[in-house]
């Protein structure tokens, strides 16, 4: 197994040697991106933003359990995605420019990067911290604005493996809301960010759809939740 070294990040926990076998769900060749912007032309009025470069004013917000500060949007940024869904972060958008949960810095590294400013506002605007007063704020399923966090990023220019990697993080680490079955708050970030290694290893290996990405998650979250996850084999 590679080492847990990602985009320049490096993780100070000790790895240890395992085998992978890819599960039977997982295993059928599959190459199409339909329904993606990573299969959208450049000249498509899909997969677009309205209102970038992000633009952000007044005074910094900061909110309870979290160090850093939080910026408001001072104008609305709209993102139409590969299947024609407008999503809009209305003005006044906190955001920290990022989105993805700090346990999986060691996997991705810089969450702050420039390159993930827009899709990070607008997953904000549906779910991020502060922003429960917004009119966007979860009136979409947890799994559809996760799924246009990695829409935007690839709009953004993001390389369609970082994305990937960041979507499986989000996916993994992001809120779930209105699925008390499914949510993941019992697990503890040790064995989050483990289960991350290995999805990153997976993607890396295997250059997976968004579909089959979301498939990984949702086939292994019962034992991830027993706290009976064990490496998957590929």
């Amino acid at each position: 197994m590679r080492k847990l070294i990602l985009f320049g990040a490096v993780s100070a926990t000790a790895l240890t040697i395992a085998v992978f076998v890819v599960p039977g769900y997982l295993s059928k060749t599959t190459t199409s991106d339909a329904g993606s912007c990573l299969a959208v032309p450049s000249t498509s009025d899909r997969c677009r933003f309205e209102g970038a470069p992000l633009e952000m004013a007044g005074s910094p917000v900061f909110v309870e359990k979290f160090a850093h500060a939080f910026l408001p949007t001072s104008k609305e940024l709209i993102f139409v995605d590969a299947r024609g869904e407008t999503w809009t972060a209305p003005v006044q958008t906190l955001t920290d420019g990022a989105s993805i949960p700090t346990i999986f810095e060691p996997i991705i590294g810089d969450r702050q990067s420039r390159d993930y400013l827009l899709a990070a506002a607008l997953h904000d605007a549906f779910c991020g911290v502060g922003n429960e007063t917004l009119s966007t704020f979860q009136t979409k399923r947890w799994e559809d604005v996760h799924r246009m966090f990695f829409e935007a990023l690839i709009a953004s220019g993001t390389s369609p493996q970082k994305a990937k990697v960041m979507f499986a993080a989000v996916y993994l680490g992001g809120p779930r809301w209105d699925d008390p079955a499914r949510v993941l708050d019992s697990v503890s970030p040790a064995d989050l960010l483990q289960e991350l290694e290995w999805c990153a290893d997976w993607i890396d290996a295997t250059d997976p759809t968004p579909d089959e990405i979301e498939a990984w998650m949702q086939n292994r979250e019962a034992d991830l939740i027993a706290g009976t996850a064990v490496a998957p084999v590929l």
